[in-house]
């Protein structure tokens, strides 16, 4: 077999290196009557894509007792059975990750098995399971006809998850790129065995901030409701995710959220932070509109450094 980047020996009967096992004997000269035939069966993985040549020649010692050869090649082109996409999107600390598989083949195919094992730190919990945790790929949903698609979706969670993780560990989960690999085994016609695995998913890190909005809520509410012109205060958690030490202070943006004005102090101190520390800001609204409102634009400034992150909105609520 003979493909654009290397040459390989499927089968020799000369030889005891062949793809039945190293250490086989040399198998002895076969005589063939007139009319009879003689079946091998080769077995080779195809893991490369394009252009393959496979050859076959076949050494002979003819009645006469001359000694004769037979040459023949088969061309055929390899693409790939299954097309995988990825769509990432990114919720706190979790990833969510969607999977569309589509059947490039001109045969039906069943899918036997789709396993994604998640890199460190994640681990993966499978979002496709239905009923007493059955597969949706399972039964006669895996049927997929020349041209389907399937849709998979994961969501991958950092691994030994901790209430108060280390700043350390946050680095770790938000620079982390290699998701993981995909594990698709399926048959096609006549019940052959395909497989296919990616390489590593990566992801654009999202990064982080080195302050960090750990929590913003609406004091005292449930599902942050709040009702027309009636105060409400809002505490926010912020804490400081740098490598220094800190001097922060917050600035209100009342302009960007006009249907919602807040109540006193538009600048504040949040004082000295050390490495980690987390601390608590409230912040009293009153809004003038009815309907789902968008409060909490401010901008997080460190004297010390001259840091500054610009925090388009801490939460939406939802005003009666």
């Amino acid at each position: 077999m003979q493909t654009a980047t290397q040459r390989l020996i499927l089968f020799d009967s000369s030889s005891s290196s062949n793809s039945k096992g190293a250490g086989q004997q040399e198998e002895t000269p076969k005589i063939l009557q007139a009319g009879q035939p003689l079946n091998l069966q080769v077995a080779h993985e195809i893991k490369e894509l394009g252009v393959h040549m496979l050859g076959c020649t076949i050494s002979y010692l003819s009645a006469q007792g001359e000694h004769r050869s037979l040459q023949k090649s088969f061309k055929f082109q390899v693409s790939n059975p299954l097309v995988v996409k990825t769509k990432i999107n990114h919720l706190d600390n979790d990833v969510l990750l969607e999977i569309q598989v589509h059947n490039a083949t001109q045969s039906t195919m069943v899918l036997e098995r789709l396993r994604f094992e998640a890199a460190s730190p994640f681990e993966a919990d499978d979002l496709n399971s239905v009923g007493a945790n059955v597969p949706v790929w399972c039964g006669s949903v895996g049927f997929m006809q020349p041209g389907d698609v399937r849709q998979y979706l994961y969501r991958l969670q950092p691994q030994q998850p901790s209430d108060q993780p280390s700043i350390e560990q946050e680095r770790a989960i938000k620079y982390a790129s290699a998701l993981g690999k995909l594990d698709i085994l399926w048959r096609s016609a006549f019940g052959s065995v395909g497989r296919l695995q990616t390489s590593q998913l990566l992801r654009k890190s999202p990064g982080m901030f080195l302050i960090e909005i750990e929590e913003a809520l609406v004091h005292g509410k449930e599902k942050n409701t709040v009702l027309l012109e009636e105060p409400f205060v809002v505490r926010v958690r912020v804490r400081n995710v740098s490598e220094r030490k800190m001097q922060l202070s917050s600035v209100l943006q009342t302009q960007k959220h006009p249907m919602v004005i807040s109540c006193g102090a538009v600048q504040r101190s949040l004082g000295s932070m050390d490495v980690g520390e987390t601390k608590e800001l409230s912040i009293e609204y009153v809004s003038l509109a009815p309907g789902v409102q968008r409060i909490g634009a401010m901008v997080l400034s460190d004297s010390l450094s001259g840091y500054a992150r610009d925090v388009g909105h801490l939460l939406d609520v939802f005003v009666t």
